[in-house]
């Protein structure tokens, strides 16, 4: 009866150590990892801003009516976006 319950203990401690480490993984994906995409995001985000406040792109008139003109924008990065001028 001995034997059970030290193997017992000791599967528990195994399950356990297994647990915490998985947690830990999880935990560095779901916080750190998160951290660190949504800083390189954001620096995107400036760049592209700081761009279109010194008008460092190409542009191309994709449609032009007497009620709106929309412009195709090209950054130095390779980001495209839309501006929309209602007249």
């Amino acid at each position: 009866m001995k034997n059970f319950s030290l193997i017992l203990i000791i599967s528990l401690i195994i399950i356990g150590v297994v647990f915490n480490i998985f947690m830990i993984n999880y935990i560095y994906k779901n916080s750190i990892y998160r951290d660190i995409k949504l800083k390189k995001e954001l620096e995107k985000i400036n760049t592209i801003e700081n761009d279109f406040k010194d008008k460092r792109y190409s542009s191309n008139i994709i449609y032009t009516s007497s009620d709106a003109t929309i412009i195709k924008v090209i950054f130095s990065n390779n980001i495209e976006g839309v501006i929309i001028q209602e007249e």
